[in-house]
């Protein structure tokens, strides 16, 4: 135990005497925190900017914004009582395109829908007839066709979210004496309604609000900086490894009767403690700059990051038992922050990925925390299960990787 904690001493004395370890230490995880504040005022997530008029019916590939749910619509009737349905049906991450045009046939219609899906540009494409508004003030469903062209549950959020706002607009028009009334009570009604509805299909369907959806992208760019802290700091730790067996210091402190298992335990509980620290500094840099609205429980981002750090420390641990110098190090832990990031979508966390890249996405630390931030902020049961599950499962083959490599490391150092 004696020479455990002298050990483990003396990485922590070699480390803090590297400026660019105190960096990685507090700086990022500041640099981090600070992420956390940015606020998309301007972005998709405003209802202003996520209702827009659009001249040419191609344009909307021009001004998409990066929401789950874009809807394209082609207004027919171009009269107020379309734009106050429209604007009703805004929730979630739904952004509408308005292109105002001539009365269509069923056949240009399905052809425009085919051509979006085909691009993958839109979720969904609506047709609102002409007599829109002149149905609804007779008591007569109005004409609104939803052209589905593949399967995705979003289009049955859309369907519902359409539903509820026909319905409520028909009841106004019921109890109106004029257009005039009918359009100012059907106002009033939408804007005493809440903002942003989660709309339930089945039992996890709900979606997340546009503060949910902004809150979620700030951590997703928060964890791609902490993601390089945690790596940064665990190559250092793991530069001690490769220099120490440069030197012949493994074979000196075999020789004083310290056994390579100790030695390794001292290098991975120093990787631990320092991914404590950083999470130690991210929760207090959060707190200062932010306070604890993150989105979810503050304990919950707190331990969904120790314990990324913990994976990433003790994973470029393990890559110094490996690597023989301190230049592949460095290259390794730059490549898997590169790699891994990319892959769980965390600097572009609303763009829908193919089936296999949603896969190969479960192999990333950082993958598993945005879902199951998104399991939180939606309510949903088994989110803390599921992430220590899968936590402990990088654990395992980490731990697996470095009992290899402690004999590895054993027979390198006595050469």
């Amino acid at each position: 135990m004696r020479a455990f904690l002298t050990m483990t001493k003396s990485n922590l004395k070699l480390l803090l005497r590297n400026i660019g370890f105190i960096i990685c230490l507090i700086a990022l995880p500041f640099g981090a925190s600070a992420l956390l504040m940015i606020q998309q005022s301007d972005s998709a997530y405003n209802d202003s900017s996520r209702f827009l008029n659009i001249n040419k019916i191609n344009e909307v590939d021009c001004v998409i914004q990066p929401t789950n749910t874009n809807v394209m619509v082609i207004d027919a009737a171009q009269d107020e009582a379309s734009e106050i349905f429209l604007k009703s049906i805004i929730h979630g991450e739904l952004s509408i395109y308005r292109y105002k045009a001539k009365p269509l046939e069923r056949s240009e219609i399905d052809r425009i829908a085919k051509n979006y899906y085909e691009r993958g540009t839109v979720t969904a494409v609506v047709y609102l007839g002409k007599d829109f508004n002149k149905n609804i003030m007779n008591g007569i469903n109005p004409e609104v066709l939803l052209i589905e062209g593949r399967d995705d549950s979003r289009i049955e959020l859309v369907k519902n979210k359409i539903n509820s706002s026909l319905s409520i607009m028909m009841n106004c028009a019921a109890n109106a004496s004029s257009k005039k009334e009918f359009l100012t009570m059907s106002e009033k009604v939408f804007e005493n309604m809440p903002t942003a509805q989660s709309v339930t299909v089945g039992e996890d369907a709900n979606e997340l609000t546009g503060k949910q959806s902004e809150q979620q992208t700030n951590i997703g760019h928060a964890l791609a900086v902490l993601s390089m802290a945690f790596l940064l700091t665990g190559a250092l730790v793991a530069n001690l490894i490769v220099s120490e067996r440069e030197n012949k210091s493994i074979l000196r402190i075999e020789m004083s009767g310290t056994s390579m298992g100790t030695y390794v335990l001292s290098k991975a509980f120093t990787g631990i403690l320092v991914a404590l620290i950083q999470t130690e500094v991210t929760a207090v840099a959060t707190a200062l700059l932010i306070g604890t609205d993150v989105g979810i429980p503050f304990v919950a981002f707190i331990l969904f990051i120790g314990m990324m750090g913990v994976i990433f420390n003790l994973l470029c641990v393990v890559n110094g038992m490996y690597c023989k110098n301190i230049t592949v190090v460095s290259f390794v832990a730059f490549g898997v922050w590169m790699f891994t990031n990319l892959l769980a979508g965390v600097y572009f966390n609303f763009v829908t990925f193919p089936d296999w890249w949603d896969k190969a996405s479960m192999l990333t630390p950082q993958k598993w925390v945005m879902l199951c931030t998104e399991m939180l902020m939606k309510n949903q049961n088994g989110a803390y299960a599921t992430f220590f599950t899968a936590a402990a499962g990088f654990l395992l083959l980490i731990i697996t990787a470095g009992f290899i490599g402690t004999k590895v490391s054993d027979t390198t150092g006595r050469e």
